[in-house]
């Protein structure tokens, strides 16, 4: 996802000019000066001395030029010059990956700045930062000349690339994905991208959001990339920077907004309920088809209200999703909560608190409930509950929109209902990205299996329990999406409130 086009090498030519043009090709370029060795018989290592900016300087002068940012690359086209500067260099204690031939420049990728050094100072920093995961999301570091971590082992090291890797990539990458998508929702210390335009940089910096909340990029002296972080340090929360040559290199930290918490907490019953927590709020699931108990409701705005009785708090999770901007939000139920306690037996005290979530999910994306292991399959305990007919018929239907809208998860889905283990009661608090996530691939079929199995059976004339066929599968669809996604899941006990 690079922005490779927006680089226009600015070349410092030193050699034939009419050499250089008939070598270069179809690469974008803009020569910004020209430098040549002075005289005839002049011996550069010994005085030191290079015309460019059209007189006659030293090389102190030509290093400070080349550190500016005025120009990108000193590109030499004949190699016996080139080794007279080196060696001139090397005496005084400067090189640098600046420094190069035009064969050099030709095998660089297109539209891509490269500096070696950047890197000799970038990964030994890592080693020594809080940085132990990072996302190269233009997999900068394998098309670059540095092959290893350079012992640096501890961090891991992630990579997007829509093209092939050379194998030896291996030993920077841990993984290497074709794209954000498959990311999935791994979280890293920090995500890594190659200098941008201002614009294009702003879009990425909002796009990786999700992916970590420091972004490391480095910026050409005098860029206008590097011009656009100084002019809006107050856009982020945390700037620092690693300095060196012509590059350094920027930790951006993102400044975060107060949290937005809600935790739902979604009852069917008309009974009094206790005031919840701080950050709780209690809503009604099926209003639309029970009555109105005087809480909120979730029969207004975009919502399936109606389907409560097929669907259990589904409907309630569908409202959330449609009619809320929290920015965290979570499911819990009238009678069940989670709690950080080993002692399950209810108290009010214990329910967990919206500081002690928060604090959960700097490390987690996900609070789910305790594994379940149970005796039987998932599916035989929808047969016990609503019998083998039934389940069958449920069972296809689901499985045909599922295999229309999630092909992908048709393996996951019959695996949980094969297994006996289960993430269960569809309680969970997440972020919003998290959510909008799984709501979005659950109702993409669940909504359509639904009304097909309500056009095939009258369940509303069955007796309570098999009245809530759909609701069972759904609530093994968690467990489902759960196995097919990279989330850092956090399992919590759960309180049950016994005689309500």
């Amino acid at each position: 996802m690079s922005s490779e086009s927006n680089f226009v090498p600015k070349i410092l030519l030193c050699g034939d000019e009419a050499e250089f043009l008939s070598r270069i090709g179809e690469r974008p370029f803009k020569i910004v000066g020209q430098a040549k060795i002075s005289g005839e018989g002049f011996d550069f290592v010994q005085d030191n001395k290079i015309f460019f900016n059209d007189k006659l300087q030293d090389l102190p002068a030509l290093v400070k030029f080349l550190q500016s940012g005025e120009d990108d690359y000193f590109l030499f086209t004949s190699l016996q010059t080139l080794a007279a500067f080196r060696n001139n260099a090397y005496k005084r204690g400067y090189l640098s990956s600046q420094v190069i031939t035009l064969d050099q420049l030709k095998a660089s990728p297109p539209g891509f700045f490269y500096d070696a050094n950047a890197d000799l100072r970038l990964l030994p920093f890592l080693k020594k930062s809080s940085v132990k995961t990072l996302l190269d999301v233009d997999s900068y570091l394998a098309r670059g000349r540095v092959f290893t971590k350079l012992a640096n082992d501890f961090t891991e090291i992630d990579a997007v690339s829509d093209k092939p890797l050379p194998p030896i990539t291996e030993n920077i990458y841990a993984h290497v994905y074709k794209n954000l998508s498959e990311v999935g929702f791994k979280h890293y210390d920090a995500t890594l991208i190659i200098e941008r335009s201002p614009q294009d940089f702003a879009n990425t910096f909002n796009l990786l959001e999700n992916f970590s909340d420091t972004m490391i990029t480095f910026a050409r002296a005098g860029s206008e990339l590097e011009k656009y972080i100084h002019g809006n340090l107050k856009r982020f929360a945390e700037v620092c920077g690693l300095n060196g040559g012509s590059v350094k290199w920027y930790f951006l930290k993102r400044l975060t907004a107060p949290e937005d918490f809600c935790n739902y907490v979604v009852t069917y019953k008309n009974i009094k309920l206790a005031t919840p927590p701080e950050g709780y709020k209690i809503i009604q699931g099926g209003r639309a088809v029970n009555g109105d108990f005087g809480y909120l409701g979730d029969d207004t705005g975009d919502n399936i209200s109606r389907l409560n009785v097929f669907l259990n708090e589904h409907t309630a999770l569908y409202w959330m999703w449609k009619n809320t901007t929290h920015t965290t939000l979570g499911l819990s139920h009238y009678r069940r909560f989670f709690t950080a306690s080993n002692d399950t037996s209810y108290a009010y005290e214990k329910i967990l608190s919206r500081e002690d979530t928060l604090k959960i999910l700097e490390r987690y994306d996900i609070i789910v409930s305790e594994i379940y292991y149970g005796g039987l399959t998932q599916r035989e305990w929808i047969v016990n509950d609503c019998g083998e007919r039934l389940t069958n018929l449920a069972e296809t239907i689901i499985r045909k929109h599922l295999l229309h809208a999630q092909p992908d998860y048709l393996e996951s889905f019959d695996y949980v209902l094969n297994s006996t283990t289960l993430y269960k009661c569809n309680m969970f608090i997440t972020r919003r990205h998290v959510l909008d996530a799984y709501c979005k691939w659950l109702f993409s079929f669940l909504i359509d299996a639904t009304e097909e199995i309500l056009r095939t059976v009258n369940l509303a004339e069955l007796p309570f329990t098999p009245r809530r066929l759909v609701g069972f599968f759904t609530e093994r669809m968690l467990t489902v999406w759960l196995r097919k996604n990279r989330l850092r899941i956090k399992e919590l006990p759960i309180m049950f409130i016994e005689g309500l």
